[in-house]
């Protein structure tokens, strides 16, 4: 009996990044990337959260097992979460050589590597995992050996598009793809799945080699320091800075454990060619002249700990931004990012450097398909069934639009957003199940995830502040020993508020008063006493909910 095909989104869908779907043909399922996200909005004012990786918790909901995964490409939005996943699966991993090894460090961070199952897998070259027939065709995107994937099973066959754009004017365009997924077209497919990132931008989005002059054209004109920041993952994008570096006579030095990694990485498989003598290290900076110098710096989206951050507020002790310096921000600004950008972006003008980003300059060309792009694809690959990916809402919708204005009809178009579980067959789809997911949240000081009591607790702390309340009692007759003593952190001012100090302290002693010494020997209920009646005082005196932390020493 041949069985619809389902598909059930983890990440990526009515947001940005975190890419990470399940792909689901009767008992067996696969992974189509996991990729990690920057918190945006109010994630952002959680402190010590740096990553959001999909919540797994969705696949002991569903009857069936992963038996593999499958890598578009290696934009940490689409591998950034895979050692954290690795830890709870145990699964082959299929990807490019340069996404696996890029992926490789992060699996290492995590020690998973040495457990870890990585199969390189090449363009044209069809594998199989379980019932899924997979052939990876290469596809132009922003990241060398970016693969659309299309995956046959007995219902029909599924293109999935992963991140792309058709650089129909770029040298390095390789039509081959458009051959590919045409013939797929011709045979007949049951559903695309495709980006839908830059839905909303109309025509034909600039190819990659479009910003070289530009930039040629920044570098002539630098009289002193360069800074260029860029995404770490965005190799072709390095490519460019090392050849304007050398041809301009100046050495690049990486900054940022992100940025020299990949660089390593991507020379050592040969994805990088890096001009003889052109890199230096960070503690090289001080001997050589700012006039000679390009600092590769990651942290684009203004990441609080990212080296960009750490050069605007001169914590990097090699590098000191001088007035006259160029600063070159080639990257987009990911949406809900733009304010820890342009907070970068005003540090950077107090030193009186000269900044230049995408918002008055050609300095970045996306790497993915503006709308003339997503039709295309639709023409050539011709579905049954139509679902945008990849965006958030207004571009999923915007991309449905769009399909339908290309033949597809309204009734065969699904707009799915993460969690919903869609069931496609010949006949039809519908969607028979809604999951209800959560972010996971990663802190990457401690490569670690952040639990939700945790997260509760540091939400607490920097919303309403902290009270540390310290009573010493007699050990044998639990008499009060001198004054209780308090401390507020992130609170109040307390040598501003010495009245309600001292009614807390008050309380304490008339709560030591009529409890008996039998009570006080149970200290950890005797603390929570203590605890409800001191923020009761501050709550009726401030209208403030504290934190309080009560300490009863013995002495």
């Amino acid at each position: 009996m041949i069985k619809p095909v389902e598909i059930i989104p983890l990440g990526g869908l009515g947001q940005f990044g975190m890419n990470c779907s399940l792909l689901k043909y009767g008992k067996d399922m696969i992974m189509i990337d996991c990729g990690m996200a920057f918190p945006r909005g109010y994630q952002r004012s959680i402190p010590g959260v740096s990553l959001m990786i999909p919540d797994l918790s969705a696949l002991n909901k569903i009857p069936a097992k992963v038996k593999g995964i499958i890598l578009t490409h290696g934009h940490e939005d689409h591998i950034g979460a895979l050692a954290y996943v690795l830890e709870n699966i145990n699964v082959p991993v299929y990807g490019s050589p340069l996404t696996l090894g890029l992926a490789k460090s992060r699996l290492e961070e995590r020690d998973v590597l040495s457990r870890s199952k990585l199969v390189e897998i090449k363009s044209g070259n069809k594998f199989t995992i379980g019932p899924f027939s997979i052939e990876p065709v290469l596809i132009d995107h922003s990241f060398p050996d970016s693969f659309s994937f299309a995956v046959t099973l007995p219902a029909g066959t599924v293109i999935w598009t992963g991140d792309f754009k058709l650089e129909e004017e770029s040298p390095d365009h390789d039509a081959s793809a458009e051959k590919i997924l045409s013939a797929y077209g011709d045979a007949g497919v049951l559903a695309l799945f495709s980006d839908s990132t830059n839905s909303c931008s109309p025509g034909f989005s600039p190819p990659e080699n479009s910003i070289r002059e530009p930039l040629r054209e920044l570098f002539r004109k630098a009289e002193k320091r360069i800074v260029i920041s860029a995404f770490a993952s965005s190799i072709k994008r390095i490519q460019f800075i090392m050849e304007l570096a050398a041809e301009f006579d100046r050495i690049v030095i990486p900054v940022g454990r992100s940025m020299i990694r990949n660089i390593n990485i991507a020379h050592q498989l040969n994805y990088l060619s890096v001009p003889a003598g052109i890199l230096r290290s960070l503690k090289e900076a001080p001997s050589i002249d700012p006039e000679r110098m390009v600092i590769l710096a990651s942290g684009s989206q203004g990441e609080p700990l990212s080296a960009l951050t750490r050069l605007s507020n001169e914590q990097v002790k090699e590098i000191h931004i001088d007035k006259g310096d160029t600063i070159i921000l080639s990257t987009k600004k990911i949406p809900g990012n733009e304010n820890s950008i342009n907070w970068v972006i005003n540090q950077f003008y107090r030193h009186d450097a000269i900044v230049y980003d995408c918002d008055n300059s050609v300095v970045h060309a996306s790497g993915h398909a503006y709308s003339e792009e997503l039709g295309k694809m639709i023409r050539l690959v011709r579905p049954r069934f139509f679902i945008p990916i990849h965006g958030d809402f207004r571009q999923l919708k915007t991309h449905a639009s769009l399909a339908e204005s290309r033949g597809i009809a309204e009734e065969r178009i699904s707009v799915i957003e993460n969690g919903d579980h869609l069931q496609i067959n010949q006949d039809g789809f519908k969607i028979i199940d809604r999951l209800d997911l959560n972010c996971r949240f990663i802190d990457e000081e401690f490569l670690d995830e952040v639990n939700e009591i945790v997260l509760r607790e540091r939400r607490h702390l920097s919303l309403r502040g902290l009270i540390i309340a310290i009573l010493r009692l007699d050990s044998m007759t639990g008499i009060q020993v001198g004054d209780p003593e308090l401390t507020f952190r992130g609170f109040i001012d307390q040598a501003d508020y010495m009245d309600i100090a001292a009614e807390a302290k008050r309380k304490i002693t008339e709560i030591v008063k009529k409890t008996s010494l039998a009570e006080k020997r149970d200290i950890e209920s005797f603390n929570e006493t203590l605890r409800i009646e001191i923020r009761k005082v501050f709550r009726k005196r401030t209208g403030k909910k504290p934190m309080v932390i009560p300490f009863t020493v013995e002495v």
